[in-house]
C-alpha cells in the first residue's frame, strides 16, 4: 500500500459521513485486539485551546523522557498530520502499515455499518502509537466528548477540559452548560479531571460531576496548585496572550499526573513549554511589517486574537479571511474591524464554507472595505502585494484554509 492508497482508504466517498454512536470505533478496537488498553490515555476536550493544550502537554511528557503519541485535529497538511510520535510526524511506512492492518479488519463491516473517516483516523492513530511503543497517548477530541470517536471503551488516565464557548451548537447544544455536558461525558468514574479557567456555572457543574463520579478534580485557576507557568518563568513557545491561560491548564494537568505517579520535573515542564509546536495559532511569520497567521474560527477565538492584537497598538492589517457558514461570523468580524485596513475574503475548501461574496456583503454592510477573491491563490497574491507595499497582513477565520494559503503565498516567492 502506498501513502496515496492509504489516504484513499481512510478518506473516500464511503467514509465521508458523520455517524452518531460509538459502536463502530469500539468494534474496531475489539477486532484489532484492543490495542488501546496498552496505552495511558489523556483526553483533551473543550471548545478552544484543545490543540495548544495537547501540544504543550505532549511536549512536557516528551521532555520528561516518556514515549508519547499525540492526535490533534484537523489534519492541515494531509491525513498524517493528525499524529505525532514525540515531536516528529509519523513516517509514510508506519502510516501505511497501520492502514493495511485496519483495512483487513474493516472487511468485516457491512456497508451501512462502515466507519467514518474520523473513526478510522482514531483507530489508525492508536495502532501507530502502539506500533511505535508509546506509553502515553494524548487524544484531542474532534468535536464533542461523550459521543466523540476518541471516547474509547477503556478508562482514561486523565481528562483535561479546556475553555467552553458557544460553537457547534447544532450538534452539542444551545448553551454552554449543554455543550459542557457533552464534553465531560467522556470522563470515566474515578478519572481525574482538570478544568481550564471557565465561567462559574461551568466550574460548578464540573465540581458536581466530579463529586457524583468520584473523580479527583483540579481547577486551573486555583492559586494553590504548586506548579505554574509564572513560578517556572518559562517563555512559552506558542505566542499570544491567550496561551498563558492554556499554560496554566497544562500545569494543573502536570500536577494531576504527578498525583498518578507520573514523574515530571519542573525542568521537564519548562522545557516542554518552551518547545511545544502547533501551526497557525497566532504565528508571527514575519515582522516589519507583520505577517500573522491564526486559525481562530469562533467568537471566543477572535476575542482572544484581538486581545493579543491590542498589545500591538496602532497597527492596521490587510486581513485575509474565510469562515464556515455555521459559525457566528456576525459576532466575530465586528471585533476584528478596528484592526483591519481592508478584508480579502476567501471561500475555504470545505463544504460548510461561507462563500466569499457573502462574507464580503456582510462586511460591507458593516462599513468595512472588503473584496471577494475568486480563489485562495488570488487572495495570497493580493496579500503579498499589500505586504510588499508595507501593509501588515493578518490571516485568520478558519484553520481549513491556512495550509493552502501558506502554500500559495510561498508560490509567489515570499517565504513565511
Amino acid at each position: 500500500m502506498t501513502i496515496d492508497e492509504a489516504y484513499a482508504f481512510v478518506k473516500n466517498e464511503k467514509t465521508n459521513v458523520s455517524k452518531p454512536g460509538l459502536e463502530r470505533i469500539h468494534r474496531l478496537m475489539e477486532l484489532l485486539g484492543h490495542p488501546e488498553r496498552s496505552l495511558k490515555i489523556i483526553h483533551v476536550v473543550g471548545t478552544n485551546g484543545k490543540g495548544s493544550v495537547s501540544a504543550m502537554l505532549s511536549s512536557i511528557l516528551h521532555a520528561g523522557g516518556y514515549r508519547v503519541g499525540t492526535m490533534s485535529s484537523p489534519a492541515l497538511y494531509g491525513l498524517k498530520d493528525y499524529y505525532r510520535i514525540g515531536t516528529e510526524q509519523v513516517s509514510d511506512e508506519d502510516y501505511c502499515k497501520a492502514a493495511e492492518a485496519l483495512k483487513i479488519v474493516c472487511g468485516g463491516f457491512k456497508e451501512e455499518e462502515y466507519p467514518s473517516e474520523f473513526e478510522l483516523s482514531v483507530a489508525l492513530g492508536i495502532l501507530l502509537f502502539v506500533n511505535n511503543d508509546c506509553e502515553y497517548a494524548v487524544l484531542e477530541a474532534g468535536m464533542g466528548g461523550g459521543k466523540d470517536a476518541t471516547h474509547l471503551d477503556t478508562p482514561g488516565l486523565l481528562t483535561v477540559i479546556t475553555h467552553i464557548a458557544m460553537d457547534h451548537m447544532k450538534y452539542l447544544g444551545n448553551s454552554k452548560l449543554e455543550i459542557f455536558s457533552e464534553k465531560i461525558a467522556i470522563v470515566s468514574d474515578k478519572e481525574p479531571i482538570v478544568l481550564a479557567e471557565n465561567d462559574k456555572e461551568i466550574r460548578k457543574a464540573c465540581e458536581q460531576f466530579a463529586f457524583d463520579h468520584n473523580c479527583p478534580f483540579l481547577y486551573a485557576g486555583d492559586p494553590t496548585i504548586p506548579v505554574s507557568k509564572e513560578k517556572l518563568g518559562a517563555k512559552l513557545a506558542l505566542p499570544g496572550t491567550f496561551q498563558l491561560s492554556n499554560a496554566k491548564t497544562v500545569c494543573a494537568a502536570v500536577y494531576a499526573l504527578r498525583m498518578k505517579d507520573v514523574f515530571l520535573t519542573d525542568g521537564s515542564v519548562k522545557e516542554g513549554l518552551q518547545s511545544a509546536k502547533l501551526p497557525f495559532r497566532f504565528q508571527i511569520r514575519k515582522t516589519n511589517p507583520y505577517w500573522i497567521m491564526d486559525g481562530g474560527h469562533n467568537p471566543d477565538c477572535i476575542e482572544a486574537l484581538t486581545d493579543t492584537l491590542a498589545h500591538m497598538p496602532g497597527v492596521k492589517y490587510t486581513v485575509v479571511t474565510g469562515v464556515m457558514a455555521d459559525k457566528d461570523y456576525v459576532t466575530m468580524y465586528p471585533m476584528l474591524m478596528p484592526y483591519a485596513e481592508r478584508f480579502l475574503c476567501v471561500t475555504p475548501d470545505n463544504p460548510r464554507a461561507l462563500p466569499a461574496k457573502d462574507l464580503r456583503k456582510f462586511l460591507r454592510s458593516r462599513g468595512a472595505d472588503a473584496e471577494a477573491c475568486k480563489s485562495i491563490q488570488e487572495a495570497a497574491e493580493e496579500a503579498v502585494k499589500a505586504y510588499r507595499n508595507g501593509s501588515p497582513v493578518l490571516c485568520c477565520g478558519s484553520l481549513y484554509m491556512m495550509a493552502e494559503l501558506e502554500k500559495e503565498v510561498r508560490a509567489t516567492g515570499l517565504m513565511i
